[in-house]
Order: structure tokens, then C-alpha cells, then sequence
């Protein structure tokens, strides 16, 4: 089973289960959970394989059919009855693919800044390459140079708004990353190796929650074309966000969760925020 942490638990409330990215794990969910907690939400975070204290097997190959099988054993563990499940970044290709799977133990599926993978052979071949660098990489010049690296992606500029003492926590939660769990993630379930979803949207019936930043332009097209393609779904564009939505304006995304969830004005209307 993957490791998971419980923040809070009543068996009559909704429960909602946090995926983190890539280089990161369940504690990188700090700035929102207490929120999510104090509004009546069992809270269950998840270390995804190769990240954090998970003890997957290097045996076995991380596929996303084995992660969506793992989640699903955490879900039968805790006996929850009405799930919503978030996905960041990578974490939101892991939940995309859980939902097309198993629909029926779902309430709701919210995704940030994700994607449903790649849709031609050649741009999947290319970014296989791409992954297996990168993992290659990460042993090459050593996990410090490579979290350096990671953190100057375009991706993470708008993360410059963040407190000193923020940037330093995320620094140290991937530098506390385990370099093999991290090399075989990329190569086992990273973006290239991922089968596409693409072509699962337009039959799905989860009512969906897809999240963007204003300022992480790849992600609100491809999260507008999910928006157009997945029936019941509701897109949201975040002011002042670039990736990390849920470390850049943790009070929005707190807000999103909620009404999405529990219900309210917000959850009507999509637009900015």
C-alpha cells in the first residue's frame, strides 16, 4: 500500500485524497490542508511511488495501472465512502487515469495544472527521451545540481512570489527525495510512458474541477480543451498563479476545493478567481 497520511477523519464527511508532482510528496500540501481539514473534509494525503516514504517495490514496474491499483487499496483501507480526488501536475495524470478506471468510487475529481499525456507517437517518443535524460541525469551530476536545475524550469518562474522560508521548505523536500525512486518515476510513469486519456474525456461522467494559472499559459489550453471535452466539468483560471496553484495562492485553491465540494455560488459560475 502507498504511504498516506490521514489529517483528519469522520466517516460521515467527504473525503478528499492530495497527489503531489513530481520531486515532491504529502507534505508539500501544508498551506492548504488545515483549511480543507476545518471546513469538515477528511483529508488523506498520498507519497505517489518513488517519492517521499513510499515502499513500492523496484521489482515491480510503476505503471499507472499499478499506481491506480494502490490508490484504490488505500481507499479500500480507509473504508471511504464519498472521495474526491485531487491530482497536481503529475499527481493530476495519476487521478485523470484512477477516474477513467474507477468512475463509480468517485464524487468528484479535481485537477491542476494537468494534462490527460500526449496524443501522437512521436511527441510521446520524444518526451520518453526527454524523461529518460532527466533520469539519467539525476545520477549523473547528483541530486543537488538536479533540484537546482528542476527549480529554474520556466514552469516554476511565477514561484518567485513565494516567502524566502517557503522556497526554502520546497528546496528541502526535494532535496530529501530519493535520486533511484526519482530516476525510475520518470522512466516508469513519466509523461511519455503514460498511455493518453485524451480519448477517454468526452465519456466521462465524474463531475471534474480543472484548475490553471493565469500565468502558465501550456496549461490553460490544455486545460480549456479538457474543459470542452469532459461533459460535467467546471475550469477555472487563478489570478496572480503560475503551476503550483495550491503553493502560489493556497487561500484560492482552498476556496475552489470547498465550494466544489461542498457546494456554493463558486461552483456555478466558471471564470477567473
Amino acid at each position: 500500500m502507498l504511504n498516506h497520511r490521514v489529517k483528519s477523519f469522520d466517516e460521515h464527511n467527504p473525503s478528499i485524497i492530495l497527489l503531489h508532482g513530481f520531486i515532491s510528496d504529502h507534505t508539500s500540501f501544508h498551506l492548504v490542508e488545515r483549511t480543507l481539514s476545518k471546513q469538515g473534509l477528511n483529508v488523506i494525503t498520498i507519497d505517489l511511488p518513488g517519492h517521499g516514504h513510499d515502499e513500492s517495490s523496484y521489482d515491480e514496474i510503476w505503471s499507472m495501472d499499478f499506481i491506480v491499483s494502490k490508490i484504490k487499496e488505500v481507499i479500500d483501507y480507509l473504508e471511504l465512502k464519498k472521495v474526491y480526488l485531487h491530482g497536481y501536475s503529475m499527481g493530476g495524470r495519476v487521478a485523470l487515469s484512477f477516474a477513467v478506471q474507477y468512475p463509480e468510487l468517485l464524487n468528484g475529481l479535481i485537477l491542476e495544472s494537468a494534462s490527460p499525456g500526449l496524443k501522437d507517437p512521436s511527441d510521446k517518443q520524444n518526451r520518453i527521451e526527454v524523461d529518460h535524460n532527466r533520469a539519467a541525469r539525476i545520477h549523473e551530476i547528483g541530486l543537488p545540481h538536479f533540484v537546482e536545475e528542476w527549480s529554474k524550469l520556466p514552469l516554476f518562474n511565477s514561484q518567485s512570489i513565494l516567502s524566502t522560508e517557503e522556497r526554502e521548505r520546497i528546496k528541502q523536500m526535494r532535496l530529501s527525495q530519493n535520486p533511484n525512486g526519482l530516476s525510475k518515476a520518470l522512466k516508469d510513469y513519466g509523461t511519455g510512458s503514460q498511455p493518453s486519456n485524451w480519448y477517454h474525456l468526452n465519456t466521462m461522467t465524474v463531475p471534474t474541477c480543472i484548475i490553471v494559472g493565469q500565468k502558465d499559459e501550456k496549461f490553460i489550453q490544455i486545460g480549456k480543451q479538457m474543459n470542452e471535452s469532459i461533459k460535467n466539468s467546471k475550469f477555472y483560471i487563478v489570478n496572480d498563479a503560475g503551476h503550483t496553484i495550491h503553493v502560489e495562492q493556497p487561500s484560492k485553491f482552498d476556496t475552489i476545493i470547498i465550494e466544489f465540494i461542498l457546494g456554493g455560488k463558486l461552483c456555478q459560475d466558471n471564470g477567473k478567481l
